[in-house]
């Protein structure tokens, strides 16, 4: 199935917004309204040839559509979304079969002022449209299912984004090797499509940075970089399009190792005084490489350069220590020393998540930024997501989500039972209940190698 690209997909909201604002003042068959309508049914249909349908809606204020999300929206889609929010509609979508006469009904419709979503949905039933169906906001579908059901899609979904970032780097890795300057979109459309979720709730996506993939380790710790990175920017407050460029800069960080050699790169024991240097050439070769490549701002390239500077400014290039750069290569920084401490390499054993924020600690006020390693520990919790627990019923459990509100009672997978029994399907379970009460505490964190688990299979949600 081949979506929409970006540049199809904004001609089709243009179009649609356009086609709205006309119909208000003049009737369906004004040239002002039929050439809209008709060019849009044009794309519309063939885009309904190649899938079975096209979806689009607001997510936290931006504009999805399919795979694609408008962080900085024309004045088209800006118009289109505050229409869409004044009727409550959270998602529109086209089924295949849609006719022009629908698609027309559909748009004078929402020409006329005044009326909520119901009056709408009305509408549409009078009208005989029946290959286009409206969500109300803050719902997720109109037909009852189990709030299972939708966590399970919803977290396919998160993996499905995921699978998605790690081919745009390899693609990106690619082109390097090959001597090109790599294309952008890839990683531009995936970011964008997390930052809408990340800004909704920094927390959502962190079980997908606990994926570890020893031999991948490269695509696999940039993708985790930009997702930790982009939690720890929206959980400070900044806007989407720095989170944006955080999660691009975290995606990218480490592509200048594309440049160094292989067997320097992949060498089992320690490096050389020489090997060492040539490694640590990789900030500024990655800085070249993203400073090339379309559309990133110019601070995405900053942070790629400084990401091993250090807080103190006694890393890495030595030459670039007096720059005067800002806060955010330091986030990128936490977030790449937290997912390197927690993944197997060569050299060294994974920490479990609790033992890596104290290993943060420690390097606070050198290495990292004090008061942004405090930020990113309060985010993670007392007990981060990926941590093994043991409870005082004697489960042990994983955690796969931290609540905010209460540390001490972070969401769960149980994957052992009081009894030292492994559970064929994993239960997930709040330690504290809705009406107050709690089901259990925990008591101990344990060694994932003891029990032979892999966490990263039960937080992110399914085998990847």
């Amino acid at each position: 199935m081949t979506t929409p690209d970006s540049q199809t997909a904004q001609r089709m909201l243009t179009l649609f917004s356009g086609a709205i604002k006309g119909m208000a003042f003049y009737p369906a068959s004004h040239p002002a309204i039929r050439q809209p309508l008709l060019e849009l049914d044009r794309i519309v249909a063939a885009a309904l040839d190649r899938q079975n349908g096209l979806s689009w809606g607001i997510l936290d204020g931006a504009m999805f559509f399919e795979d694609q999300l408008f962080v900085s929206p024309t004045t088209a889609i800006a118009d289109l979304i505050i229409l869409m929010q004044e009727k409550e509609i959270g998602r529109i979508s086209f089924s295949a079969g849609l006719s022009l006469e629908e698609l027309e009904n559909f748009v004078r419709l929402l020409s006329v002022r005044g009326g909520g979503f119901d009056e709408l949905q009305s509408g549409l039933q009078q009208a005989g449209v029946r290959r286009i169906s409206l969500v109300r906001q803050g719902e997720q579908s109109f037909e009852a299912q189990p709030a299972d059901a939708d966590d399970d899609q919803e977290q396919g979904l998160y993996l499905t984004t995921y699978g998605q970032a790690l081919d745009a780097i390899r693609n990106v890795c690619r082109d390097i090797e090959r001597g090109r300057i790599p294309g952008s979109a890839a990683i531009i459309r995936v970011v964008d499509r997390m930052v809408g979720i990340t800004m909704h709730d920094p927390a959502t996506l962190l079980g997908l940075s606990m994926i570890k993939d020893y031999d991948n380790y490269t695509y696999n710790h940039c993708v985790n970089v930009g997702v930790l990175a982009m939690a720890l920017g929206a959980s400070l407050g900044l806007d989407a399009q720095n989170v944006r460029d955080l999660g691009i800069a975290g995606h990218l960080h480490d592509i200048g190792k594309t440049m160094v050699p292989k067997q320097i790169l992949n060498k089992p024991g320690r490096l050389t005084a020489l090997e060492q240097e040539e490694m640590k050439r990789h900030p500024e070769l990655g800085a070249k490489i993203v400073r090339e490549m379309v559309g990133l701002a110019p601070q995405v390239a900053q942070m790629v350069l400084g990401h091993h500077l250090h807080f103190n400014r006694s890393g890495y290039p030595a030459w670039a220590r007096k720059i005067p750069f800002n806060r955010m290569i330091d986030i990128v920084t936490i977030a790449d020393t937290y997912d390197a401490v927690t993944t197997l390499r060569v050299y060294q054993h994974p920490v479990n998540p609790r033992a890596a924020l104290d290993q943060l600690q420690e390097l606070a006020g050198t290495l990292l930024d004090k008061g942004l390693v405090t930020a990113f520990s309060k985010m993670m919790g007392k007990y981060p997501v990926g941590t093994l627990v043991r409870l005082d019923t004697n489960e042990v459990a994983v955690v796969c989500r931290p609540n905010l509100l209460d540390e001490e009672s972070p969401m769960i997978r149980v994957l052992f039972g009081g009894e030292g029994q492994r559970l064929d399907i994993p239960r997930e379970q709040a330690l504290l209940q809705q009406d107050g009460s709690r089901y259990a505490g925990i008591v101990a964190v344990v060694d994932p190698l003891q029990k032979n688990i892999d966490v990263s299979r039960f937080v992110a949600g399914g085998n990847y």
